[in-house]
């Protein structure tokens, strides 16, 4: 029998939690180690289970790949296309994301022109030939790309989604000579050729990045915890793979990382009986809002480095506001904050490690809404003089710093919420993550959202939602034709059911235990916005009444398109949620020291008590100003705020004069 073990790597700290076989769990943080990620993952697995001692399942959400595709730092890719499209990467969309930019430069794959191969074939768009792929013109190619000595080669033919045997004539004779290829029609058989490029490209470059990252796990798994181990990796879909399955489309782990955060708020929330939430997490790094609701986790077209990825991912939007964002003055002298960050080496000036930049954590430290001795239950002292050297030397204000940085997460909290129709005074704020809890009440406030529910172990939420994903695939292929018959979708369905649950089951999940999601994504005609829908009764009418809530009317009697079709295949989830009863009572504070409360409208000190989370009881309700520290985390109960400690033990933050 093996222990599983959910460990989420950051840019600040590597999280580790485990059951303590109580109906509790034991969690674990210590800082990353950005150049060999993998010695913090095992170093946080030794402490909760050494060396020898068990098999264990680990399921790890990784920054990875994210980092690999932020950074350009990826392997050497060698580009297979159509003659006369070269620079369909260099290309891209004739799209202006700052539209008064003079000289805009949008990004673009970091791909080498000379690593660009150009092969003389074509399809038209139905994907009939108009030039053959003749023996000939493979033996040039394949010689070419044997001369510029890649690591993978990745093919992405024009029209290929519609028909694949020239992409899969070239893949044959490549891999007869042991290179690695990827081919667009196998990752991503879709419409759009410079996403499907973009897309293959990526995979491609990740591979040579993330497969041995993961390689060094498993192998430690193996010989240090039993041949009996696994490794599973989480997916950007919520959903989690195989370490052989990541390693061989690693374009799916794009955001790894931030998706088990997504799948623990949502189960948490259907166990509460929440329905539509907005969620906040806040690391070290950055701080990724989503709106989640009720029911399935809704997925979308990825984007990431301003490169489309035709790869579906939960709706996360992200800003570079974490826990140790740097402060700077831009040119203008405006006061900035983020997105460049002290990560974990050396981290932030009060971390004592050599960091001298000023960033939110210190803010937070100097006016007292961090406690210098009970960070990380006091294993890891803060160091106010070194904060306070690092503010005085920039010449900033920490209340400043701090209401920049809301600012920013403000926005966020707007794009995903208002700017999609939703009201957030309507809506519950789940917030986690080291610092999530540090600015939930004042952003539920800006926002005039009537409660806030910080979750058991907010610092290392991401890494307990990866023990609740499921195994999952999503699979998907454009048809672009008039919607058909019910028969004639479920033919088309069928290919793709079949490899998901073969997948699925090589992995081991029992075939009565896989639950089969069919999406159809329908548009009208002549219009570009896409609807996903799920497969079933009534299809044309949920339709038009989706067309009427977003656009405000619907045309029944126009064509509808059939634009694609896709398959989730689910295996079993965890769900470990469980509500137990307990009465109101007014805890005792540890001590009383003086806080910051900017969002009280004042910037005064004032005396504020502070609690241990671990000490609180189910019922326990608390009075602002107040200071609630944990292991993982800090929250703060502003004046004229309230908190109480709900039946999952939650602690649940509302106004006084809330109803």
């Amino acid at each position: 029998m093996s222990e599983r073990v959910g460990i989420d790597t950051g840019g600040t700290f590597t999280d580790a939690v485990i059951s303590d076989g109580k109906g509790g769990w034991r969690i674990h943080k210590r800082p990353t180690t950005p150049r060999t990620p993998a010695l913090a993952v095992l170093d946080a697995l030794h402490h909760l289970i050494p060396i020898g001692e068990s098999a264990v399942e680990l399921v790890h959400g990784s920054t990875h790949a994210t980092n690999a595709l932020l950074t350009g730092k990826l392997g050497r890719v060698c580009f297979l296309t159509t003659k006369g499209h070269r620079d369909i990467l260099a290309i891209g969309r004739q799209q202006r994301d700052q539209l008064y930019a003079l000289e805009p430069r949008p990004p673009r794959p970091a791909q080498p022109r000379k690593l660009i191969v150009e092969v003389d074939e074509r399809l038209d768009s139905g994907g009939k030939t108009v030039r053959k792929l003749e023996d000939r013109e493979v033996e040039r190619v394949v010689k070419a790309v044997v001369a510029k000595r890649p690591q993978v080669v990745a093919v992405c033919l024009l029209h290929a989604w519609q028909q694949p045997r020239h992409e899969r004539k070239l893949g044959r004779a490549l891999r007869k000579l042991g290179i690695q290829v990827v081919l667009s029609c196998d990752l991503a058989p879709e419409q759009r050729e410079y996403e499907r490029a973009t897309t293959t490209w990526a995979d491609a470059g990740l591979r040579p990045v993330v497969a041995p990252a993961l390689g060094v796990i498993a192998d430690a798994l193996e010989y240090g915890w039993g041949k009996n181990s696994k490794l599973r990796i989480m997916r950007s879909d919520g959903g989690t793979c195989s370490a052989a399955a990541a390693a061989k489309e690693p374009v799916h782990l794009a955001l790894s990382g931030p998706a088990g955060g997504l799948s623990a708020a949502r189960t948490l929330a259907d166990a509460r009986g929440d329905r539509t939430i907005l969620t906040l997490d806040m690391g070290g790094t950055s701080t990724d809002v989503a709106l989640l609701s009720a029911g399935e986790l809704p997925l979308e077209e990825l984007e990431l480095a301003g490169l489309p990825l035709l790869v579906r991912g939960l709706p996360l939007h992200t800003v570079g506001t974490g826990g140790g964002s740097l402060a700077r003055f831009d040119p203008a002298g405006a006061l900035q904050v983020g997105p460049s960050s002290a990560g974990a080496e050396p981290g932030p000036a009060c971390y004592g490690r050599g960091g001298e930049g000023v960033t939110i954590t210190d803010a937070h430290l100097l006016v007292g809404r961090l406690h210098p001795r009970r960070f990380l239950d006091g294993s890891h002292p803060l160091d106010l003089a070194a904060a306070s050297a690092a503010v005085d030397k920039l010449g900033v204000s920490p209340t400043d710093l701090l209401e920049i940085a809301s600012a920013d997460m403000e926005r966020a909290l707007r794009r995903v919420s208002l700017a999609d129709g939703h009201d957030p005074r309507t809506l519950k704020l789940y917030a986690f993550g080291g610092a999530g809890g540090l600015h939930a009440a004042w952003m539920a406030a800006r926002l005039g959202m009537p409660e806030v529910v910080i979750p058991p172990f907010p610092g290392a939420f991401s890494a307990l939602g990866l023990l609740s994903a499921p195994p999952r695939r999503n699979l998907a292929r454009t048809v672009l034709a008039a919607l058909p018959s019910f028969n004639s979708r479920r033919r088309m369905f069928r290919p793709l059911v079949t490899r998901a649950r073969g997948e699925l089951m090589a992995e081991g999940v029992s075939s009565s235990r896989i639950r089969i999601r069919r999406l159809l994504e329908l548009r009208s005609s002549g219009q570009s916005a896409v609807f996903p829908l799920v497969e079933g009764p009534k299809l044309l009418e949920r339709f038009h009444r989706a067309h009427r809530k977003r656009f405000g009317y619907s045309r029944p009697g126009e064509e509808v398109i059939l634009v694609a079709v896709r398959v989730q295949a689910d295996g079993p989830a965890g769900s470990f949620w469980s509500k137990r009863r307990g009465r109101r009572h007014r805890p005792f504070a540890l001590e009383a020291l003086p806080a910051v409360f900017p969002e009280s409208g004042s910037h005064r000190f004032r005396r504020s008590k502070w609690y241990q989370r671990e000490h609180l009881k189910i019922g326990a309700e608390i009075r602002g100003p107040a200071l609630i520290a944990e292991y993982s985390a800090t929250t703060v109960v502003p004046p004229k705020w309230r908190a109480r400690v709900d039946g999952f033990g939650c602690l649940s933050l509302s106004p006084v004069d809330s109803k």
